[in-house]
């Protein structure tokens, strides 16, 4: 699976004519295959805020999927852009995880989509002394990640500055 991956990757770039300059394929979890690239068209490639990322990510599942008759999930990563948009989020929730702590007061955290929410929901539990958890209230465009304090007060920060 990992050579059938590894060429039709090659392949659809080479079609875009998109030049890569190093290309690994990995599993990383059961069922679930990590592309690694390396290009200096990473700019095209990862577009504003990651969206033509994520465009090509979920064209090339349906492609393999479809060339290999069955489902296959992969995670697309370019220029490790998403691991520093990962590392960049993590030190930001972790100063809001200490202003919690020092000021008691739960925070309302800034729009995040589903994904991030998932992601930073996990990493407050992972990365806590279980003195902290995290909810999320609204719906849709509206839906917001708090991190609170059991007994403690709202405290709101919409766009990373307190209100």
């Amino acid at each position: 699976m990992l050579n059938t991956i590894k060429d039709f990757s090659q392949i659809f770039f080479n079609n875009l004519n998109i030049k890569i300059d190093s290309l690994e394929i990995e599993e990383e979890k059961i069922g679930i295959f990590l592309i690694k690239i390396q290009s200096e068209e990473s700019g095209l490639l990862i577009g504003p805020h990651g969206k033509n990322l994520d465009a090509i990510q979920n064209l090339l599942r349906l492609l393999i999927s479809k060339r290999n008759n069955s489902k296959v999930k992969i995670d697309l990563e370019i220029n490790d852009y998403r691991q520093a948009k990962d590392d960049k989020l993590f030190q930001f929730i972790k100063t809001k995880i200490e202003e919690v702590k020092n000021t008691g007061k739960d925070i309302m955290l800034p729009y995040y989509s589903a994904y991030d929410r998932k992601k930073i929901h996990s990493f407050v539990s992972e990365h806590n002394d279980d003195s902290l958890f995290t909810k999320s209230i609204g719906e849709d465009k509206e839906r917001r990640l708090y991190i609170c304090k059991p007994g403690a007060k709202l405290s709101i920060d919409i766009d990373g500055d307190d209100i």
